[in-house]
């Protein structure tokens, strides 16, 4: 299992409108190709105007199809297009990220808290 976290920077000011369309248009794309995500986050301290998402793949070969499979989508690539057009993404960072074998973990049994 792999997790797929995805940090993206908003333009200060545009983080409610950014969130808002990635609400509406994007995620529902994505939950098509994708799958549900596993957590949506906003940052509250540290660097701020941050929106991250990670996404549970079972291995990089199942991440590598199910990505391929975005990026064929021609209303996503409209989204993507749109997106920069608009200038709202600063800057993008992404980590893929393993458990640790042996570690107690929630992940690995795919459990989370979904307050």
């Amino acid at each position: 299992m792999i997790i797929d976290e995805r940090t993206y920077t908003i333009a200060p000011g545009l983080l409610s409108e950014y969130l808002a369309e990635h609400l509406r248009v994007a995620l529902p794309i994505m939950r098509k190709h994708l799958g549900e995500p596993f957590a949506y986050f906003t940052t509250e301290t540290g660097e701020l105007n941050q929106f991250v998402h990670l996404w549970r793949y079972e291995s990089m070969a199942d991440r590598e199809t199910r990505r391929e499979a975005l990026y064929r989508d021609a209303e996503w690539l409209d989204y993507r297009r749109s997106t920069g057009e608009r200038g709202w993404v600063r800057h993008q960072h992404n980590r893929l990220l393993k458990p640790l074998a042996g570690a107690p973990t929630t992940l690995a049994e795919g459990r989370h808290d979904a307050r």
